[in-house]
């Protein structure tokens, strides 16, 4: 967890803080963490004066008042490192643009983010962009998801961004407590599998021994801190459906994906689709691990959609 010394979590000044300040308390705690930042992003913080003069009582500056709001909901629900520095900044102007740069400026490690799962396109399209353009690793927590870390899982495809995943996921298991992490891998037979002269049983089954091949090269360049694993192998064609009924059924508190920088070539794209998938699908806490600055450049990410 020496990673994540800063951590930044986006508040929305209703009920869903308090699942997002709970889980920055646990991860500070776990991380002991240096630096958390509450922040709180307006179009707007401008009252109309014709306002101004009907309701004189809140002619102070309201970011005064949303910056009060903030503390109130953090001291009733942060149970975090008791050395944390604790920052609580509004922001003024387009929301993604000044999360991202935020991010950048203050050097940020972590940045928690919430959504409504399965209900909300507009905060489920911000959690997307801010994986995909953050220069930090993002955690996205679905309203009602349970503020705890007992079951991890990682999903594999062997590449090094999933074995950074599998880094982080141990380091999140050590830190906890935890004796093992799960380890998923989906894999597919591919569509022609009959030219080889094998039945579709007998290629599912080359499939799956050359996954757990894979498997075991992969976890030779891993330090697992000493935390054991628990692998499995599911056939599936649809990568993101396999991760999510597997996840749903082992009741997992926290599914730990890595995520590629836009270099472009095709399978950081297909990846990318693969982990805005899960932050559609899934009920419970995603973590995108990024290594720091593989974002996009501060421009393109203030600008691009």
């Amino acid at each position: 967890m020496y990673r994540y010394k800063k951590i930044m979590v986006v508040l929305n000044l209703d009920d869903h803080d308090e699942n997002l300040i709970q889980n920055a308390g646990i991860l500070s705690k776990m991380a002991k963490s240096e630096e958390i930042h509450f922040v709180y992003v307006s179009d707007t913080f401008d009252i109309p004066e014709e306002i101004k003069k009907i309701y004189p009582q809140i002619a102070s500056p309201v970011e005064v008042a949303v910056e009060e709001r903030m503390k109130q909901s953090v001291e009733q629900h942060f149970k975090g490192h008791e050395n944390s520095k604790l920052i609580f900044q509004p922001l003024e102007g387009p929301l993604l643009g000044l999360l991202i740069s935020y991010t950048k400026k203050q050097d940020i490690d972590l940045l928690i983010v919430g959504h409504q799962a399965g209900d909300s396109a507009a905060s489920k399209a911000l959690s997307e962009k801010l994986a995909r353009k953050a220069f930090c690793s993002v955690m996205i927590v679905p309203k009602g998801a349970r503020a705890l870390i007992e079951k991890i899982l990682v999903p594999v495809d062997f590449s090094d961004h999933s074995l950074n995943a599998l880094d982080v996921g141990s380091a999140f298991a050590k830190a906890a407590g935890l004796d093992h992490i799960y380890i998923l891998n989906t894999y597919r037979v591919p569509a022609g599998h009959h030219k080889t002269g094998k039945s579709y049983e007998e290629f599912t089954n080359i499939m799956l021994e050359n996954a757990k091949s894979k498997l075991s090269a992969s976890l030779a360049k891993v330090d697992l801190k000493s935390i054991g694993i628990k692998p499995f192998f599911i056939k599936s064609n649809d990568v993101v459906k396999g991760i999510q009924q597997f996840s749903e059924n082992m009741d997992t508190d926290l599914v730990v994906v890595g995520a590629r920088g836009r270099s472009g070539d095709i399978a950081a794209i297909l990846l990318g689709s693969i982990t805005e998938g899960l932050i559609r699908k899934l009920d419970r806490p995603l973590l995108a691990v990024k290594k720091k600055g593989e974002g996009l450049n501060i421009l393109e990410a203030i600008t691009s959609e």
